[in-house]
């Protein structure tokens, strides 16, 4: 059962192919050029590096977000064209679950965590049996606010994501010896990861539809942000 996977979410541009728990390739591209240069050239290399062809691949994944509005419409729209072209099934991935999947293993709360720009987050919490599952719903909201939710459990925490490397003095400050943290490099999203959880979803037969698959947004982006206050400052 072989998948293809895709993650644009963020700066990182990751395309991997994985045969059940074993990765066959995987590459990835931060350089700061955008994710439209380097991900159909990254995907010609796959294929030439696995010698595997498109029509070879069972499912196609991607990560929907939450991250960059760019990004991840780069990702989805490739999986669709993919995945309708080949008539293969698609698998979309949240950002923040393909994160939990970076933690091999962890006996407390796993925090998926996102730095959302001053001072706010996204974010989610996992606990591991097996495999990450999630607990409760996403989080948008304020770092403060998020740390009021981890308060209420005695457990040890997890951190991990961009947020965890941005926040990470706070959350030491507010939970000393119960909070932890992956590794520098292990803090970013990748199509390992996605595929990995877009693997768990296809053996209980759990697929999306390329029709219908969108980006996860977990608030507005800064244009429909921008068109709301020029809306309202229209009624004063």
């Amino acid at each position: 059962m072989k998948v293809l996977a895709l993650e644009t979410s963020g700066n990182n541009c990751s395309v991997a192919i994985l045969d059940e728990a074993k990765v066959i390739a995987d590459f990835n591209c931060n350089t700061g050029t955008t994710h439209s240069q380097n991900l159909m050239p990254m995907l010609e290399q796959v294929q030439k590096f696995s010698e595997l062809k498109l029509e070879d691949i069972d499912y196609f994944a991607c990560s929907v977000g939450p991250g960059s509005f760019t990004g991840l419409r780069i990702g989805i729209a490739s999986v669709k064209g993919m995945a309708l072209s080949l008539k293969k099934k698609v698998i979309a991935v949240p950002s923040l679950v393909g994160l939990a999947y970076n933690v091999p293993y962890f006996d407390g709360i796993i925090c998926s965590v996102l730095d959302a720009r001053n001072d706010n987050v996204y974010a989610a919490l996992f606990q591991y049996q097996d495999k990450p599952i999630m607990m409760g719903q996403y989080i948008s909201d304020t770092l403060d606010s998020l740390i009021e939710v981890l308060k209420t459990t005695d457990r040890s925490i997890l951190f991990v994501g961009d947020g965890a490397i941005s926040y990470r003095e706070k959350f030491l400050e507010h939970f000393g010896t119960r909070a932890y943290f992956m590794p520098y490099h292990l803090n970013f999203q990748t199509a390992v990861s996605i595929g990995k959880a877009a693997l768990d979803k296809a053996s209980i037969g759990e697929y999306d539809d390329y029709n219908t698959i969108a980006p996860l947004y977990l608030k507005k982006s800064q244009a429909e942000r921008m068109l709301d206050l020029n809306a309202n400052n229209s009624n004063f």
